[in-house]
């Protein structure tokens, strides 16, 4: 599989070949599926069924929606705007559940992504508001990114033709490869005045769906990772950050098909029991993951504040349920960032870290057999450039894996770069974790 950059602003130099791959393994899922017989009309009208209000909800949260996918549904299938939200919320909601279905309809045709069809997609998406399907004639700003959009008409437009032209040309690119690049060019030119995201984000879903792949939905827990591979795509030109996103939903999105391909009909009592009981344990984690790292960005910065500057950056405020199920399978679909940790010592050096949740260790799964779940893993910046960051368990900050025993969370479980696993109260991880920083600062390496 390969994809043909060229006259386009991107790049995969740094990370190309493991975003080939990924997306060559999840079409390879895809395509087995179909050879199966496993995409029937019933399957698929249950995962669009399920999906379609999801999407609309999230998309349009990314936004600033505050509608829920169940209000999302009311002011969709009713036509009412749902009290207690401002009322632009609901029109938006039926707004992009038009141009939703629209977006089906234009899946039908074989005829690659262009302007025409970018417009009308916005159009449907703004409704009545000033704007629909019109390019933008005056300069604006990318709220939080140090990019600047074209900023007239003629530049907007010349920048469209070059985005279409690219669309043409790479007609039969792998359709995830191209959803990613028409989705983050679009939003790097910025063509309308309101509604960029949003319209981006039905292109991006016209190819997959066009090219019978389930289609993505990014998530308001996705938001400032989103934005910040956005803004990276559009400083440097390296399309790594936010293949690996897009590629990461897609996962999402294909593991839900298969268990919609798979899923038996009927209410079971015991499974809707014991996901009550996934959904207290859930937040049992969140509760205890944002106390630890507050105690690790305070420690931090008491160690090391005065010195030189520290910085952290949270991904995701929680562990949604499906991820923590998902985790507790042993799936990788259930992975997500975490936190970021950057610590500079001028004339000493800088050290960041990426901390992420995935699933537990076969060591630590054993360790007094507290069997499979979440836990938190540290990644660095890869030196090789193959990707943004690399698991290093070398490299971690005093601590290489942790974990819970729920309801316990009075000690952390931690296993150590030693191979050592112990029990250690959320304090202890803390300072483990500002000395091993500052260690590394000392030693230069």
């Amino acid at each position: 599989m390969t994809i043909d950059l060229a006259g386009s602003p991107y790049s995969l130099e740094d990370t190309g070949q493991w975003v080939i791959d990924k997306a060559a393994e999840l079409q390879q899922r895809v395509d087995m599926l179909r050879s199966k017989g496993a995409l029937t009309e019933q399957t698929l009208r249950a995962y669009f069924g399920d999906k379609r209000f999801e999407q609309i909800a999230e998309s349009n949260a990314i936004e600033g929606s505050t509608l829920d996918v169940g209000e999302t549904q009311i002011a969709v299938l009713r036509g009412i705007t749902v009290t207690g939200h401002d009322p632009a919320f609901s029109r938006d909601a039926v707004n992009l559940a038009a141009a939703l279905d629209r977006m089906v309809e234009m899946a039908q045709s074989v005829t690659p992504t262009d302007i025409e069809q970018v417009k009308e997609l916005h159009a449907l998406i703004l409704g009545e508001a000033p704007g629909a399907g019109v390019f933008r004639a005056e300069p604006v700003r990318i709220s939080g990114s140090p990019h600047t959009p074209p900023a007239s008409w003629q530049d907007v437009m010349a920048g469209m033709e070059d985005w279409e032209t690219w669309s043409q040309e790479n007609r039969d690119a792998p359709a995830l490869l191209r959803s990613i690049v028409l989705h983050a060019w679009l939003t790097h030119i910025h063509p309308f005045s309101d509604g960029n995201g949003r319209t981006s984000r039905a292109v991006m879903n016209l190819e997959l769906i066009r090219a019978g792949l389930p289609s993505v939905i990014v998530r308001k827990k996705d938001r400032l990772r989103y934005y910040e591979s956005l803004a990276e795509s559009d400083l440097g030109g390296d399309l790594g950050l936010i293949a690996e996103l897009i590629l990461a939903r897609a996962e999402d999105a294909l593991r839900d098909l298969e268990r919609a391909a798979t899923a038996q009909q009927g209410y079971d009592r015991v499974q809707a029991e014991l996901r009550l009981a996934q959904k207290r344990q859930v937040g049992i984690w969140n509760d205890a993951v944002r106390l630890l790292f507050a105690l690790i960005d305070d420690t931090v910065q008491a160690s090391l504040g005065d010195m030189g500057t520290v910085s952290t950056h949270w991904y995701e405020d929680e562990l949604l349920l499906d991820d923590y199920v998902a985790l507790s399978q042993g799936d990788s679909a259930g992975n997500s960032w975490l936190f970021r940790l950057e610590a500079e010592v001028p004339g000493v050096g800088l050290r960041r870290y990426l901390a992420w949740t995935g699933y537990r260790s076969y060591e630590m799964q054993n360790y007094e057999t507290i069997g499979a779940g979440p836990a938190i893993f540290w990644s660095v910046p890869d030196p090789s450039g193959y990707r943004k960051w690399i698991r290093n368990d070398h490299r971690s900050p005093g601590v290489v894996e942790l974990s819970l025993r729920l309801p316990d969370v009075d000690r952390w479980i931690a296993r150590l770069p030693s191979g050592d696993i112990r029990r250690l109260q959320p304090s202890a991880v803390a300072r483990r974790v500002a000395d091993a920083v500052a260690a590394s600062l000392l030693a230069g390496s």
